[in-house]
Formats: C-alpha cells, sequence, structure tokens
C-alpha cells in the first residue's frame, strides 16, 4: 500500500512531499516494524504525523501490515 505523492494535506496545509518516498501508515503495534521497514527500504528516517492530522480523498489510512486503521503517517517531505 504504497502511496506516491506530490504534495499531501497536513492539518490544512499542502505540503511538498519527494516523489520517490512513498507516503505509508501504520497502526501503533506495527509502528516500529514500519519505521525499520522504511529505514530499510530507503535508507533514509521517515517524517512521521499523526493519521488524523493527514487531509485527501484517495488516501488510504490503513496500516500497511494489518489493514487495520493507521494511526501514525511516514512520508518525506521536500525540503527537511
Amino acid at each position: 500500500m504504497d502511496m506516491k505523492m506530490k504534495s499531501i494535506q497536513i492539518e490544512g496545509k499542502e505540503v511538498e512531499l519527494l516523489v520517490e518516498y512513498p507516503v505509508r501508515f501504520a497502526c501503533m503495534e506495527h509502528l516500529e516494524q514500519e519505521l525499520d521497514d522504511y529505514v530499510n527500504d530507503f535508507e533514509t528516517a521517515p517524517d512521521t504525523y499523526a493519521a488524523q492530522a493527514i487531509d485527501g480523498v484517495g488516501v488510504d489510512k490503513r496500516c500497511r501490515e494489518c489493514g487495520e486503521p493507521g494511526q501514525i503517517a511516514l512520508l518525506k517531505e521536500k525540503g527537511m
């Protein structure tokens, strides 16, 4: 469930993303595993936000591992 996006709404503000890095969501149970996977897959630590802060039509906020609602968004902001 990797979503590649140019930008995303975070707390009502348009934020540019680095397109080569996906937006992923994780539940609290799988957060540590997802953080490790992100670092291993892309050799960089993701920026993290509460999933409820992410707005957008078509944004799948389910945990990549179990499919439950994600609480944390993992992404890479441009300029961070």
